[in-house]
C-alpha cells in the first residue's frame, strides 16, 4: 500500500475522510473533509472520488453523504447486528412498559456505541443516536461494562484521558474504582443528571454466551422522582432474556 509523506497508508486515510461523517455532520462538502480530516484539499479530493466510485460514499449535489455500501458491510459484521435483532424484542418491552427511551449499547475503545435506540412519546431528553458514540465514563452503559471487564481491560479505559463530556462528574482513577466495584456488585449503573439534569440513565449488564458482558441496556428516565427499583424491574429480565437469547442463538 502506497503511504503519504507522512506516514501514513491511503487506508488509514480513507478511513479518516469516512470518520468525518457524524450523526450531526451526515453531509459534508470537500472543503469541510479536507478540514476536519486534516489532509490537503487535493488528497481529500482524491480519496473521496475513489471512495464514490467505490459505493462507499455518495454525491448530493456539492455534498457528499455515507453511501448504502457501508451499511450492507456493517449488516454482516458479526455480534453487532446479531446482538440488535435478538435484543430488539426485549428493547421493545422494556420501552413500552417504562414509556420511555429504551437503549443498546456495547462498549468500543473508550466510548460507549449505541446499536438501537428506541423511544415513546413524551420521553424526557436524551442526546443518544444510533451509530452515535459517547464517551464511556459520562453513561451508565459504560460504567456498567467497564465495572464488568477484565481487570486488565479495566485498567487500560481507565487509563484513557477523560475530557469533561458534559455535566457528568469528573473523579480520578483511584475514584473511580471503587464505584465500578460497587456497579459490579450490584449488578447495574446509576446515572442521574449526568448529561442532562432532567434525565437518569439505569443500565444493566447483557453476558455473552460465555459469561462476559457483551452489551448493555440502558434506560433514560426523569431525575424527578427517580427510584432504581421500578426501573430495574424491567431492565433486569429483559437483560436476562437477552443474554439466554445470545447464549442458545450461538451455542444452542
Amino acid at each position: 500500500m502506497a503511504r503519504s509523506s507522512g506516514g501514513r497508508s491511503a487506508i488509514s486515510r480513507a478511513v479518516d475522510v469516512l470518520e468525518a461523517f457524524d450523526p450531526s455532520s451526515n453531509e459534508l462538502t470537500l472543503t469541510q473533509i479536507a478540514a476536519r480530516t486534516g489532509l490537503p484539499m487535493a488528497t481529500a479530493h482524491g480519496i473521496v472520488t475513489e471512495l464514490v466510485a467505490l459505493g462507499l460514499l455518495e454525491r448530493r449535489g456539492r455534498e457528499v453523504i455515507l453511501g448504502v455500501r457501508l451499511w450492507e458491510l456493517a449488516v454482516r459484521a458479526p455480534g453487532v447486528v446479531g446482538l440488535r435483532e435478538i435484543a430488539l424484542p426485549h428493547l421493545e418491552r422494556v420501552r413500552d412498559r417504562l414509556k420511555q427511551h429504551a437503549q443498546l449499547g456495547i462498549l468500543q475503545g473508550g466510548e460507549i456505541l449505541y446499536l438501537e435506540r428506541l423511544s415513546a412519546p413524551e420521553s424526557v431528553v436524551n442526546f443518544t443516536k444510533v451509530g452515535g458514540r459517547i464517551p464511556w465514563y459520562a453513561t451508565s452503559s459504560g460504567l456498567v461494562l467497564v465495572a464488568d471487564a477484565p481487570p486488565e481491560r479495566q485498567e487500560e479505559v481507565l487509563g484513557l484521558p477523560r475530557p469533561r463530556f458534559s455535566v457528568e462528574p469528573h473523579p480520578s482513577s483511584a475514584d473511580l474504582r471503587p464505584v465500578l466495584a460497587k456497579v459490579r456488585r450490584e449488578g447495574h449503573a446509576v446515572t442521574r443528571g449526568y448529561i442532562h439534569p432532567d434525565a437518569t440513565a439505569v443500565a444493566v449488564p447483557i453476558k455473552g454466551p460465555y459469561g462476559h458482558a457483551v452489551a448493555s441496556i440502558a434506560v433514560v428516565v426523569p431525575t424527578d422522582g427517580f427510584r432504581a427499583a421500578p426501573v430495574l424491574e424491567v431492565l433486569a429480565p429483559a437483560a436476562h432474556a437477552v443474554s439466554a437469547d445470545l447464549k442458545q442463538n450461538y451455542l444452542g
